[in-house]
Formats: structure tokens, C-alpha cells, sequence
């Protein structure tokens, strides 16, 4: 569907959590634009949120890499007629494309159609821009085409990075490059160790109203590190449940890559109102590459005497790890159930 009116925020807050390479080239519809673009310049200037980090492995420090694949077309001293076309080229593992590109002026849609092609030698993606109407000197179109997409474990690291680049090209004369590449956010850190964590249990279930009517509560959470780095900080988590069913939590046992280990287990804080139950906890485990720790909880619970009027579905999930960079996107940082049968 066709939106005359999109927002610049709409356009460009386009948000992503992982990584991307492009590289943007401009072209006109024939040399005599090409002339008037090489005398009166035509500049691509990058547009985008904060940048998004690119984890490539051991040793290497977190990259800066654009979080959108978006340009501005400047062009103070030139139209732009219709037929000008406007190439990003992307890594198709790294960006997710929109469903069709966006042209821009303003908070007004501009005409325009796209073709998407892959290279069969590099697999990279250009996806090509045709304004398909003319616009005036100034008018400094934004295209968007694609933005940054979360990719997870264990596809999200991607070694040796190309940088993005934008170049315009014109016929007889030599292409202007720039780089896209943002500039590397203090944030990022220095050379370090990628780590992930994932999280998963087993579950028990209480019944009532002769088992018409059950609740699932956890009976074992089960800490899994990926590595390749150590957790930089000892495994916390928390435990949210709904007290009209369970009325207390404990973590009875753990163990350590199946051997039985003193985890140090306490409880931070227990936090409780008419609807939440959480319980917060934490451990004095840094969890190596391929570590496993299983914590098994004994929990109390209450029959309720009829239906619920509503439920607060169970929730694990880590706590207190920090914002690193270098953590890893394993999709798997909480576990949940929403199936519980309550009225």
C-alpha cells in the first residue's frame, strides 16, 4: 500500500540489534546528468540511529557498523530527473529489507519503484531505487531500503566484517567513495571475548477444580553458557509467579556440569503484591564455555477454590548481568509459559 505521508521518524527509526555491511552507489539516467552531477555535486550522506556492534570473534574488538541501510541524496546545485537511481548493496545474512523501498522528502512519499538482485559470485543483495519522478535542486531525497536485524546464536558472529561505502558514479568520470562506517562508540569496549548465556527448565504443574484448572511453575532452571568467553559476571536470575497459586520458592540443589556444586545460591530480594510473587536470586558462578548449571527448586503452592480472575504467567529470566557489548544474541535469556488453564 502506497502512504503519501510517512514521517521522517517513521522512516528512519527502523530498529535493529545486530550488524550489517552496505555500500551505496548513485547513478543517473544518462551522461548528460552525469556531467552536471560531476560539476554541481551530488553528495551521499549517511542517515541512521546510534550505531549497532558486530561481534567477530576471539580476541577482536566489537565494530561500529550502521544500523539502517539508509542514504540522503544531497544536491544543492542539480536536479535530479526522474529516472535517477539510487543502489545499496547489502549482505542479505545481515540486513533485513523492507517490504518495499522507501523514497523520501520530507514527511512526503516520493514516486518511486525497486529491484532487488543478488550477485551469485559475493551473495550480496543490491537493492536499486528508481525515482520515477524529477525533483528539484535541494529537495534532498532520504532512501531507506533495510535495516540492521537481530541475528542469534550461533550465526552472530561474522569474522572479518567488509565496511560499509558509498560511491557516485558517473560515466568518464572517476567514482567519489566514502565510507558509511559510523564512528566506534567508546561504549564498545576494547579487544574481547564474545559470551552468551541461555536459559531453559523443566516445569511442574498445579491442578484444581478436579483438574480442570492448572498452573505451571518451574521445578528446575537450567543455566547454559556458549561461550566462546566466561560470563563476566556471576549468573543471576529471577523467578516471577503468580501468588495466588504459589506462595513460596527455594533453590534446593545445584549442579555443575552434572556434578553435584556448592553455587553459592541466595535470595536478593523477594518482592511480594496481590498479583506478583518474584523472587530474585543470584549465584558466585561465572559460567566458562559449555558450562551447565542446574538448580532445582522446591515450590509451595495453594489450590485456589474456583477460577482466577486473571494470572501472572511464570517467568525465569537472567538478572543483573550487566551491559556488555560482547554479550552474545541467544534469544534465550528467559523462559515462560502461557498456557496455564485458570478460568
Amino acid at each position: 500500500m502506497f502512504d503519501p505521508k510517512v514521517s521522517r521518524r517513521q522512516v528512519l527509526v527502523l530498529g535493529g540489534l545486530t550488524l550489517g555491511v552496505g555500500a551505496v552507489t548513485v547513478a543517473g539516467p544518462g551522461p548528460a546528468w552525469a556531467d552536471t552531477a560531476a560539476a554541481a555535486g551530488v553528495e551521499l550522506v549517511p542517515v541512521g540511529a546510534s550505531p549497532v556492534a558486530v561481534l567477530a570473534g576471539v580476541g577482536v574488538q566489537p565494530a561500529a557498523f550502521p544500523r539502517q541501510l539508509a542514504v540522503q541524496v544531497k544536491h544543492a546545485g542539480t536536479d535530479l530527473p526522474a529516472g535517477t537511481q539510487v543502489a545499496i548493496s547489502y549482505d542479505p545474512r545481515l540486513y533485513s529489507p523492507l517490504p518495499a523501498a522507501v523514497a523520501t522528502v520530507g514527511d512526503r512519499r516520493l514516486r518511486a519503484t525497486s529491484t532487488v538482485s543478488t550477485d551469485p559470485r559475493t551473495s550480496v543483495t543490491a537493492c536499486t531505487v528508481t525515482l520515477t519522478e524529477a525533483l528539484p535542486a535541494g529537495s534532498d531525497p532520504v532512501v531507506v531500503v533495510g535495516t540492521a536485524f537481530p541475528v542469534l546464536y550461533p550465526y552472530d558472529l561474522v569474522a572479518g566484517p567488509a565496511g560499509a561505502t558509498a560511491a557516485v558514479h558517473h560515466k568518464n568520470v572517476r567514482p567519489t567513495d566514502r565510507s558509511l562506517q559510523p564512528g566506534r562508540p567508546h561504549a564498545f569496549g576494547g579487544v574481547a571475548t564474545p559470551w552468551g548465556l541461555e536459559v531453559s527448565g523443566v516445569w511442574n504443574r498445579c491442578e484444581w477444580a478436579n483438574g480442570k484448572r492448572w498452573y505451571y511453575y518451574p521445578a528446575r532452571i537450567t543455566l547454559n553458557s556458549v561461550g566462546p568467553g566466561t560470563a563476566p559476571v556471576a549468573a543471576s536470575f529471577s523467578v516471577a509467579l503468580d501468588p495466588q497459586v504459589v506462595s513460596d520458592v527455594r533453590i534446593v540443589s545445584a549442579r555443575l556440569n552434572n556434578k553435584v556444586h556448592d553455587a553459592g545460591v541466595r535470595l536478593l530480594s523477594d518482592t511480594r503484591t496481590a498479583s506478583l510473587f518474584e523472587t530474585r536470586w543470584a549465584t558466585r558462578v561465572k559460567l566458562k564455555s559449555g558450562d551447565r548449571l542446574d538448580l532445582g527448586l522446591a515450590v509451595r503452592t495453594r489450590k485456589p477454590t474456583g477460577d482466577l480472575p486473571t494470572v501472572k504467567h511464570p517467568t525465569v529470566g537472567l538478572i543483573n548481568m550487566g551491559d556488555h557489548i560482547t554479550q552474545r544474541q541467544t534469544g534465550r535469556t528467559s523462559m515462560s509459559r502461557s498456557d496455564s488453564e485458570w478460568t
